[in-house]
């Protein structure tokens, strides 16, 4: 088994005073496949959202103990990043609300500095969209908020 590259120590997470994970303890090896499971409202989204430093931004949200990242504790880094190194994967799509799908699509390339010519971020967006069999439901409307891709729009198929 590999080395650990995320060690979990005496976690817990609140929302105001309602305590929502309990003195957690769990290391994840490296180049392993790791699942949490377990039954809804358990706390398995706010573990991940905690590992990410997401639910930091909810109001009345706080956390004790320590989380490390490859032996870092994560709360002593800067938040974004730490995101550059850990991503989140969704059950369900999350697109930025404000930003259009062309620019939910572009989103990471921006926000990390890289600028590419108009037609290079095209060319970007129309593959990552075919990849995710979306191109045929929103070549019409990228322009449209990132919300018009619904959980049941994209359900639909396009290919």
């Amino acid at each position: 088994m590999g080395s650990a590259i995320l060690k979990i120590e005496g976690f817990s997470a609140y929302f105001g005073e309602h305590k929502v994970l309990s003195d957690i303890n769990l290391s994840i090896a490296e180049n392993r496949i790791t699942a949490i499971m377990g039954p809804s409202g358990c706390g398995k989204t706010t573990l991940i959202r905690c590992i990410n430093r997401m639910h930091e931004l909810t109001p009345g949200a706080s956390v004790e103990g320590r989380i490390y990242l490859r032996g870092d504790d994560i709360y002593a880094m800067e938040p974004t990043s730490l995101r550059r190194r850990i991503g989140m994967v969704f059950q369900r799509p999350n697109p930025f609300p404000m930003m259009s799908i062309y620019d939910n699509v572009a989103a990471g390339y921006k926000l990390n500095g890289i600028r590419l010519k108009r037609d290079e971020m095209d060319g970007i967006v129309e593959e990552s969209l075919r990849s995710a069999a979306l191109w045929n439901e929103v070549k019409d409307v990228l322009h449209r908020k990132g919300t018009f891709l619904s959980l049941e729009g994209s359900n639909r198929g396009s290919a």
